[in-house]
């Protein structure tokens, strides 16, 4: 017999194990499904008739329209909850008797960047969802996760910017540093000052399964105004969801820095038992040079762009040549050795040109520049390279 006074309890020891307010959810609706199921037929399950009545709630599931995936999470419900009345339950018996629905693979369209940019300007997000829109895409961050997120766990200061992912947060019950690109750095700024202390960052009200729901309706607004609100061919489901931004990052990610790479980076705990052993220096120079192709706006497919800088600075500053600058590793090269190229580059011409440059310390320049000289370049020593004009 079932005690339908005992569901609260095994309840409440799903949550005790795993944390998961999905999981909570998830086990509630399937019970409440199987009782709803059991009233209706009028069925009173025992352990003589219960391969068959398990058999009749997927045949009432499937009747009302329900996902093969999700009857067969609310048969598993249902099953850990009958093992838990005092049921004994023969998994090949159960296999054998209970025909559940195959959960086909479905073949989804790939992201398109030209679509993430009718999301952020034709869809009209607010500035909250235009910041989680980037923080997902260029992070590799689950919803949930993003969702969990606190003023705390950030640092907007670093290079890359990056959020501290708590071990209770994740799926895997890993903690772990999700990077993100400098335009969802830009958009979590903007949203940031409006949040209190310890409070989430993306704070749609109720716990974590409630505030999925209200961002993913919001969401669902954004995509109906950009017009993409089409459906996968013969199926409910959309073409454009939160969790197709995840896929991109691990599409684009294996591409450029290795699967290994950006399995870990999204979380994926088999991955990070290997790579975790880089030190966070390495890990954040691997998402650099990541970023450029997870861009919206700027540069997505050329060099990275702290690489782009620092070339520039050599080429038009420094006056190395093109065939110089090919030579050095700028992906690894620190600001301060860019600076010292460039000031020993500058103050080697000074020697061969007499007075046509010189070093003069910051609270003199405007003085110069009066008089004709023209800017090169700032050192730091808070001295400034000055040039007269040929």
């Amino acid at each position: 017999m079932i005690d339908w006074n005992q569901v609260d309890r095994f309840i409440e020891g799903v949550y005790r194990k795993s944390h998961s307010v999905h999981s909570k959810h998830f086990y509630s609706f399937g019970i409440k499904k199987f009782r709803q199921f059991a009233d209706e037929k009028r069925i009173d399950a025992n352990q003589a008739n219960l391969y068959e009545t398990m058999d009749a709630f997927v045949g009432w599931l499937d009747s009302k329209g329900l996902k093969p995936k999700t009857i067969v999470d609310y048969l598993s419900a249902v099953k850990r909850f009958l093992v838990f009345c005092g049921f004994e339950i023969d998994d090949k018996k159960f296999r054998n008797k209970v025909s559940t629905p195959r959960v086909m693979k479905i073949a989804e369209e790939p992201l398109k960047m030209d679509q993430v940019r009718r999301l952020l300007t034709t869809g009209k997000p607010n500035a909250r969802m235009r910041a989680l829109i980037l923080l997902l895409l260029s992070s590799g961050m689950r919803l949930t996760e993003a969702l969990s997120l606190t003023i705390n766990d950030l640092d907007l200061k670093a290079e890359p910017a990056r959020a501290s992912l708590r071990a209770e947060m994740t799926k895997g019950k890993r903690a772990r540093v999700a990077y993100m690109s400098d335009e969802a750095k830009q958009a979590m700024n903007e949203i940031i000052n409006s949040v209190s202390s310890g409070g989430f960052i993306f704070d749609y009200s109720g716990d974590i399964w409630s505030r999925t729901k209200i961002a993913t309706v919001n969401f669902r607004r954004v995509v109906s105004r950009a017009g993409l609100g089409e459906r996968l061919d013969n199926h409910r489901i959309h073409k454009i969801h939160f969790h197709i931004f995840r896929k991109y990052f691990l599409t684009k990610g294996s591409d450029v820095i290795g699967e290994h790479a950006a399995h870990a980076l999204c979380g994926h705990g088999f991955y990070m038992d290997t790579y975790y052993q880089k030190s966070e220096e390495e890990r954040a120079s691997d998402y650099l040079r990541l970023m450029p192709h997870l861009s919206v706006f700027g540069t997505r497919e050329g060099p990275d762009l702290k690489t782009e800088f620092k070339r520039e600075i050599l080429l038009k500053v420094g006056g190395y040549s093109k065939e110089e600058v090919g030579k050095l590793d700028l992906a690894g090269m620190e600001d301060k050795e860019i600076q010292k190229l460039v000031r020993e580059r500058l103050l080697g011409e000074m020697a061969d040109n007499g007075s046509h440059q010189k070093v003069v310390p910051v609270s003199e320049v405007e003085s110069y520049i009066t008089k004709g000289w023209e800017f090169v370049a700032s050192l730091s020593n808070e001295k400034t390279i000055l040039r007269l004009p040929n």
